[in-house]
Order: structure tokens, then C-alpha cells, then sequence
């Protein structure tokens, strides 16, 4: 109880801070990015598709980027890349012709439909856990302003809606479907390795956002039987380059503040990890001292493409 009180604590005086690096968009909002595949490309067949959700509140973009190269016969790897505007403005043409040797992935970018690298409001619903308190789910979890909780749901669309799509679009091995996110979206993918661990074959997890709503992917994953994630692959990626700290003598600085939560997620990956392991299961935990949170979504996104085309 100590612990979570402190991180209740934590989460308060530093989630305003923490949010200005995680949800700043390059772009302005009415700027639209251009992307690898807005420009011919001999190795990657790109394509766009529109959804919305089920409540109608939340517009997706799906890009969705298919080898030229004949598919094996078992069929591609398919990697998943959630905050897939995002993704797709750090693609590189050099990228995909580092992916179109032997084994190459289709790419599957799971955004937003929106000009912009983020939505926001609709990511901070759809990449978060929902909530229980005293055996009753807690209706609507807000964090920083931001109504969370909708990470099953959103799970449930990608099952049925945009899973179906890409299997559609191209011959894929089900057996090698991979995720990837970053921040929020490797809070996602953790909390789908803790719930539902058999959606995807390997999770690739750039500095999740452990800390959210008082640490509650902690409390998932201490009560996790790892017997279920007996086969799975899992990468925990984090940042660790500390942030310039201002002199104060009143109260402590926003890079203070921001540091001791990249702290936090940095021993919450490294337990995570050493469990997993300690249960058999392949799992992998690299620091990354001179790259910060916002840096890390390339970084990880890099490791995530070289997974992706691993036999």
C-alpha cells in the first residue's frame, strides 16, 4: 500500500510534465506528414484504410505496407506498429530496403485519422487498461484530463476488424505476428501479453507507460501466471538519458520530476523482464543511457523492423 500511495503521489506532480514529452506532436495539427508512402516504391506495395470504432468516437487510419517480394510459403511476419501516424513519419526508404531481404514483413501501422503524429485523446483511451477497484471496474479512469481505460475494447477491434483486413490484403503467418509500441502503446502490448498473451507471437515494448493510473499494469502483471506466456518473445526497451535538471529552491524541476518517473519505468521494466525470464520465457531487457523517452520511439521502432524480419 506505501508503494502505490507514493506512486499515486508521483504520478500527480509529475504526469503534466511527462505528458508535454510523450504527446508532442512535430507537426501542428492541420500539417500533414508526409510518409515513405507518399513516394513510388519498387520493394513496398502501400496502401489506406479508414475505420471507426464500435461507439463511433475514435476514426482510425490503417496503412498498410505489403512486400513486392514473393510471400513464403507458410506466408509473411507482419508487424504491428501502433501510433501508426507516427510510425509511418519515422519509416525511412533505407528501412525498407533493410526489410526486403530474405524474410520481409508486411508492415501494419494502426493510427489515427488525423493530419498529426498523435490523437491524443483517442490513444489515451484506447492503449490503457481498464481499472478495478474493490472487485468493481471504475467507470471512465481519467489521468492528466484524459478519460482512459479502453485497451480490451480496442484489443477486441484488432481482432476482429483490422486483423481480418491485413489477412485479406496478404497470405500471413499466423504464427509470426508481431507488436510494437511506444510509451502508451508499450503499456498496450504489455497489457496484451498479461491478459490476453496469445493476440500476438512477440512484443516489442519501447518505455511503456507503467506508471499510469497509479502503476495498474504493475498490479496486471504481479498477478499474472507467466505459464501463459510460455513461447512468446518479449523485448522491454528503455531510455535512460537523464533529462538537464533547472535549479530551484522552492520546489523540485520539471526534469527532476521527469527523471524519477523514467526511474519508475525502468525498474518496472527490468521486473518484468526478470520474471518472465525466470519463468522460461525468451525475454529481453536493454537500457539505452543516451537516449530519452522521446527518442526511444525510433530506437525501439528499429529493433521492432529487425525483429520483424528475423527467421
Amino acid at each position: 500500500m506505501r508503494i502505490k500511495f507514493l506512486l499515486l503521489g508521483l504520478c500527480c506532480l509529475i504526469g503534466t510534465a511527462h505528458a508535454q514529452v510523450q504527446e508532442t506532436a512535430p507537426a501542428g495539427p492541420h500539417v500533414r506528414l508526409e510518409t515513405v508512402a507518399d513516394h513510388p516504391s519498387a520493394l513496398y506495395q502501400f496502401e489506406q484504410h479508414h475505420m471507426v470504432s464500435e461507439d463511433g468516437q475514435r476514426n482510425y487510419r490503417i496503412d498498410i505496407a505489403i512486400p513486392h517480394k514473393r510471400e513464403p510459403n507458410a506466408g509473411y511476419p507482419v508487424l504491428y506498429m501502433l501510433d501508426g501516424n507516427s510510425a509511418m513519419a519515422m519509416l525511412t526508404e533505407q528501412d525498407l530496403t533493410i526489410l526486403s531481404g530474405e524474410n520481409p514483413p508486411v508492415l501494419v501501422a494502426i493510427g489515427y485519422d488525423t493530419p498529426g503524429r498523435l490523437d491524443v485523446n483517442a490513444r489515451s483511451y484506447d492503449y490503457t487498461p481498464p481499472i478495478f477497484e474493490n472487485g468493481k471496474q471504475v467507470q471512465a479512469p481519467t489521468v492528466r484530463g484524459r478519460v482512459g481505460g479502453g485497451a480490451d475494447i480496442f484489443l477486441q477491434f484488432i481482432a476482429t476488424h483490422i486483423k481480418p483486413l491485413v489477412r485479406a490484403r496478404a497470405n500471413i503467418d499466423s504464427r509470426r505476428e508481431y507488436l510494437w509500441g511506444h510509451s502508451y502503446g508499450g503499456l498496450f502490448a504489455l497489457h496484451t501479453l498479461f491478459t490476453q498473451p496469445n493476440a500476438f507471437a512477440r512484443y516489442i515494448v519501447g518505455d511503456p507507460s507503467a506508471w499510469w493510473y497509479n502503476g495498474a499494469l504493475m498490479d496486471e502483471w504481479r498477478s499474472f501466471d507467466t505459464e501463459r506466456a510460455v513461447g512468446k518473445r518479449v523485448a522491454i526497451l528503455i531510455g535512460t538519458k537523464p533529462r538537464a535538471s533547472a535549479k530551484t529552491k522552492r520546489k523540485p524541476s520539471r526534469s527532476s520530476q521527469k527523471n524519477e518517473l523514467s526511474a519508475y519505468v525502468r525498474d518496472a521494466g527490468r521486473e518484468i523482464a526478470e520474471g518472465l525470464r525466470q519463468a522460461g520465457i525468451d525475454a529481453s531487457y536493454q537500457i539505452f543511457p543516451e537516449y530519452g523517452h522521446g527518442e526511444m520511439s525510433r530506437v525501439s521502432l528499429e529493433r521492432a523492423l529487425q525483429i520483424a524480419t528475423a527467421p
